[in-house]
């Protein structure tokens, strides 16, 4: 099985099914690990399974010290799992957001004043 994990709850989460649904016909299993020290505690109890694969939507926020120290931790369990656990190369949810060049467009709020779009 193909499996997405994120910190996110709420919006996050709803954006990741989203995401699975639309572009991924349902193929991952989307759970929510509650925070980025949930993600590394089911990583440290995970029992993998040769056909599994997890991708891993980790909130990484450079200016923050103990996000930078779980990140380091989360990039050697990857290092370790032969490919299996995969880290998505994002910041944050919130950036995929902002750096969704339709982003207007698919809100439909029409108000490019508001927003920077940049190509």
């Amino acid at each position: 099985m193909k499996y997405l994990w994120s910190e996110d709850t709420g919006a996050g989460l709803h954006f990741w099914k989203l995401v699975n649904q639309l572009f991924f016909d349902d193929e991952l299993v989307i759970e929510s690990k509650g925070s980025n020290q949930g993600i590394l505690d089911a990583l440290s109890d995970l029992k993998l399974n040769e056909d599994d694969v997890y991708y891993i939507a980790f909130d990484y926020v450079v200016d923050n010290q103990d996000i930078r120290n779980k990140y380091r931790l989360l990039k050697s369990i990857a290092a370790k799992s032969e490919g299996r656990i995969i880290v998505l190369d994002m910041i944050c949810f919130e950036y995929l957001i902002l750096a969704f060049d339709k982003l207007v467009v698919w809100t439909g709020t029409g108000k490019t004043d508001k927003i920077r779009i940049c190509s």
